[in-house]
């Protein structure tokens, strides 16, 4: 029995990919360190358009909800995120920028888009190219 192997176009991208995900994995490291933070705090910044629970930003992050809570003491000294309760269930506590925490994330946003811009060698065409193929394959068709 043989076992199917990729075509070479399909290795090469499957190659590609893995690069551009370390390209994209550095990064958000470099512009972590610039802001003082680490990259899963910048994950949890990027996060939080709007409140969500600690389960929830666990799930995302594909972790246990006992990692989250270091990660987020963090951020809470760091006076970027505040614990809220929920209004359907006093108990669950849900995850919110301050507005410190707003600000930090723009600033991010702004250097991360500038960062893998530059990583990625990316012109504005190119981008505008980029986002058509990535919300292709985001929603599966």
């Amino acid at each position: 029995m043989s076992e199917k192997r990729p075509s070479g176009d399909l290795e090469e991208v499957v190659d590609g990919l893995l690069e551009v995900t370390h390209k994209v994995q550095h990064a958000v490291s470099v512009v972590a360190a610039r802001h003082d933070l680490t990259p899963q705090q910048v994950a949890l910044l990027r996060m939080l358009d709007k409140p969500v629970s600690m389960r929830t930003f666990a799930e995302d992050m594909a972790c246990d909800p006992s990692n989250v809570t270091g990660l987020v003491d963090r951020a809470e000294r760091l006076e970027l995120v505040e614990r809220i309760p929920a209004t359907e269930d006093r108990r669950v506590r849900r995850l919110t920028l301050t507005a410190k925490g707003r600000r930090v994330r723009d600033e991010v946003n702004g250097d991360l888009a500038q960062e893998l811009a530059n990583a990625l060698g990316l012109e504005r065409d190119d981008a505008d190219r980029l986002l058509l193929l990535l919300r292709r394959v985001r929603s599966g068709q």
